[in-house]
């Protein structure tokens, strides 16, 4: 019998579009482990873009803080090393 391989590695890189505005600051206060940060390139109107390095957990606990703030999550996309972008951190 052979072992699945996780889909998960310990830390990953998601890039997540949710409708609305959020304060990175304030958000990054939940989990300091996690890296987060906006793609300012990226940003519409009422769009945000955030790019993420976090373990599974972390992403679970981020996407229930937006849902808790009333956010509608467009997508959570995990970015492969090869196709991430090297966003600047605050």
């Amino acid at each position: 019998m052979t072992k699945a391989n996780p889909m998960f590695e310990p830390a990953t890189h998601y890039r997540i579009e949710v409708r609305g505005r959020i304060d990175v600051d304030w958000l990054q206060s939940f989990d300091d482990l996690a890296e987060i940060s906006i793609d300012e390139t990226g940003q519409m109107a009422d769009l945000s873009m955030l790019d993420v390095h976090t373990d599974q957990s972390g992403i679970v606990g981020l996407a229930r803080r937006l849902h808790g703030l009333g956010m509608t999550i467009l997508q959570i996309q995990i970015v492969s090393e090869e196709n991430r972008t090297d966003l600047n951190m605050e």
